[in-house]
């Protein structure tokens, strides 16, 4: 029932072999941290050893387990450009979608700010494990508009 929104490309798993890490990604974790370059590679690919990940013209997303007993999927996406202010509800639906089926609910979490964590132009989807609804929240039914709509304020809808 789903559609695929406008220049949309499927996300491609990549394999081990075909991930890179930047000299200064390391160099940062290791400043971050404080800690050395060696233990900075280890901390990183620590943390990589957990996820997969997958990438398409415009995304860069990385996929692992997190909550109570690690039944949640912790979606992790960033721009391939970089691009801060730039994004697209229906590419998050999308990749959330595709990684992890179009009936599991995912939401974002805005946190209180002794738990925030902001440290790159990243956005963080948890989602659900199969079968559990966020219940008394969101709405119960679908209702979708996927053609334009530019000339009613408050209601403007770009096509899909």
């Amino acid at each position: 029932m789903t559609e695929t929104p406008r220049h949309w490309k499927p996300l491609q798993k990549l394999q081990r072999h075909e991930m890179y890490r930047r000299r200064e990604v390391v160099e940062e974790t290791a400043k971050h941290y404080g800690i050395s370059m060696e233990e900075a590679q280890a901390k990183l690919d620590a943390e990589a050893n957990k996820c997969d990940y997958y990438v398409n013209h415009l995304y860069q997303v990385e996929v692992g387990t997190c909550g109570p007993d690690n039944l949640m999927t912790h979606i992790c996406i960033r721009r391939r450009d970089g691009a801060a202010d730039l994004r697209d509800w229906r590419h998050f639906q999308e990749i959330k979608n595709q990684l992890c089926g179009p009936e599991r609910e995912g939401f974002e979490l805005y946190p209180a700010e002794s738990r925030k964590v902001d440290t790159s132009n990243k956005w963080h989807i948890f989602v659900l494990p199969e079968g559990l609804k966020i219940d008394g929240i969101g709405w119960h039914q679908r209702d979708v508009q996927y053609e334009e709509n530019k000339g009613v304020p408050g209601l403007r809808q770009r096509a899909l």
